[in-house]
């Protein structure tokens, strides 16, 4: 999987949030390096325990007490803030945490995530496509369970996760400034209270100049500006400040923002304040932090904490670094680490692609069988989804992935994932029907799953279905944040029809395929596609004209054969008046000159 987004914790004085540089060459335009040694497995007297909650699957080694409060307060103050705002929205998938309690089983993991030399981060987080990773070193412990730095890790990436799962982001400022500002909340005594002031920020914006507003507004994420501890500091100034001057309005603002209203232009209609205002609110030396208290709801139950064995330790560091470009080797290293602890662990022989083993050393299992299920499908799942065009020997293989998805229904296996699989299978059927239920049902459950939502919208366009393929487009393609997303929908309209213009011309319906090819050329953004578009339905067009006078030039041949060569004459002259085609003007002469001896 491709390395979306890497964010870190850097302790100070008090910990800053700072996103480090990703190691490596390139691979889909990000670069990308294998490690420059074999990563230490962790220790193996340490004790692991696992705790699912809503938005987290944590694994731990640090106390059962430290992990659930770390967990509480995450998920207290994730609940508070969709109760406060609806611009914070549920997370569609966990999580995973994982805690070290010993910082020699940590470091090599943040020295495979981070450029920097000897950096001793508080935390570490990874975002990936469907997901996220985060690595907290629970090696250190904070004075007071507020101060803990894992949570504050925990505090800061959780506002990241919640502001993305929406089709909008904000800009670089704004999301870090929030992530800060919220980073630092105290949940005590059952209530939840943000915008304490961060004195390792007051304390830099107090002795340096403060980045200046234009350039603040202008920072994108990767580049050196993005990094620097300036920036958070100032990013965290300019929210305190807004939110502390008015909290309501602060979410307005910031949709406002997301919209693309001028920043100048929110500021005044929200705050009726200036450009030069906010700029003096960050430079000015004594900032003033107000506090705010969110509405708490009930808090959630606590979910059991579990034993983890060590093999399924390692298979989910192993998972963890399989998402991570470049530590591809380190990962199949850790599978087979675990497959010596445990010859049967089930999904490390999945990851090493032992799918017949897995079945075999774990037949209940739905998550194996899912997983089996989606290798079998190939390319028809991932980025080519909507674009795979199925050969007769993909059949028996869809058909099997078919039947393991089903199975894993019974099993009680995710039901968004099996519907999926099971639609996606009937790429191979000449019946898309059943297909198209169950991608609707997938739809439904597992909405992020663009994979399914692209091989719907071509299931929708094969079948003739053109209403519902808009539909579709419009929700979940036309205006996606992720612009690889647009691009599939797109790419997936024109194949699938071209594909239904070519079957109308071969047919001898053309005047239907030129239309089709128009229409898909009206609606193609990109100028040089739209132009080859137009070219290939004019051609289309000429093509149709030719056949027409072909047709009139047999009509000519028919009347001939009657003896009603005048007749004949008449229709080839009017021919001539038209005719284009080379061919079909020699054709037209030939015939005419025979005729005229005739008479």
């Amino acid at each position: 999987m491709r390395l979306l987004l890497l964010l870190v914790a850097i302790p100070l004085a008090q910990d800053v949030f700072v996103p480090p540089v990703p190691k490596g060459i390139a691979r889909d335009g990000v670069r990308v390096q294998a490690p420059a040694r074999e990563i230490l497995f962790p220790s193996e007297d340490a004790t692991w325990i696992r705790v699912r909650s809503e938005r987290f699957d944590i694994l731990s080694n640090t106390s059962e007490m430290r992990t659930r409060d770390l967990i509480a307060d995450v998920e207290t103050l994730a609940a508070a803030l969709m109760q406060f705002s609806d611009r914070f929205a549920p997370s569609r998938n966990r999580a995973t945490v994982f805690v070290f309690d010993r910082r020699r089983d940590s470091q090599p993991f943040f020295d495979l995530l981070i450029a920097q030399e000897n950096a001793t981060p508080a935390g570490a987080y990874a975002r990936f496509e469907g997901g996220g990773v985060m690595i907290i070193d629970g090696s250190r412990k904070g004075r007071v369970r507020a101060r803990d730095p894992g949570i504050r890790t925990a505090m800061h990436e959780l506002i990241h996760d919640l502001l993305r799962q929406s089709e909008s982001a904000p800009p670089l400022w704004l999301e870090e400034g929030l992530a800060e500002y919220f980073s630092n909340a105290r949940v005590q005594s059952g209530r939840v209270s943000a915008g304490d002031p961060i004195r390792s920020h007051e304390f830099l914006l107090q002795r340096r100049a403060p980045m200046s507003l234009e350039r603040l507004l202008a920072v994108q994420a990767g580049s050196s500006d993005g990094a620097s501890t300036q920036f958070y500091a100032a990013s965290w100034a300019a929210v305190n400040f807004l939110i502390g001057i008015d909290s309501r309005a602060f979410f307005a603002f910031l949709r406002d923002i997301e919209a693309n209203v001028p920043v100048a232009d929110a500021l005044q209609l929200h705050y009726q304040k200036t450009l030069k205002e906010l700029e003096s609110a960050i430079r000015w030396r004594t900032l003033v932090s107000k506090s705010i208290i969110l509405p708490v709801p009930r808090p959630a139950p606590q979910a059991a904490a579990e034993p983890v064995d060590r093999a399924t330790l390692l298979f989910e560091l192993g998972t963890m670094l399989s998402h991570i470009a470049g530590a591809e080797a380190e990962a199949q290293r850790f599978y087979r680490e675990a497959l010596r602890v445990d010859p049967r662990h089930a999904r490390s022989l999945v990851a090493v692609g032992e799918f017949e083993a897995a079945l075999t050393a774990a037949p209940e299992d739905a998550e194996v069988h899912l997983l089996y299920a989606e290798t079998l499908l190939t390319t028809a799942l991932g980025p080519f989804a909507g674009i795979f065009e199925p050969k007769a020997a993909d059949a028996e293989n869809f058909r099997k992935a078919r039947a393991l998805a089903e199975r894993a229904l019974v099993l009680d296996g995710s039901e968004g994932i099996a519907n999926g699989i099971i639609g996606t299978t009937y790429l191979v059927e000449s019946d898309f029907a059943p297909g198209i239920v169950a991608l609707e049902r997938a739809r439904t459950l597992l909405p992020q799953r663009m994979d399914f939502a692209l091989n719907l919208y071509a299931m929708y366009l094969r079948s003739g279905e053109r209403t519902h393929a808009d539909m579709l487009f419009a929700a979940a393609f036309e205006n996606a944040r992720d612009k690889q997303t647009i691009f599939a929908a797109r790419s997936t309209l024109v194949v699938c029809e071209t594909k239904r213009a070519n079957t109308l011309a071969l047919s001898g319906r053309i005047e239907e395929a030129a239309a089709v090819v128009r229409e898909l050329a009206a609606t193609t953004p990109d100028g040089n596609g739209r132009r080859k578009l137009e070219e290939h339905a004019e051609k289309l067009d000429v093509t149709l004209e030719v056949n027409r006078q072909i047709a009139k030039y047999n009509e000519a041949i028919v009347l001939a054969n009657q003896g009603r060569n005048g007749d004949a004459i008449g229709i080839l002259d009017e021919l001539l008046k038209t005719a284009t085609d080379a061919q079909v003007v020699t054709n037209i002469t030939r015939l005419r000159a025979d005729l005229k001896k005739r008479l």
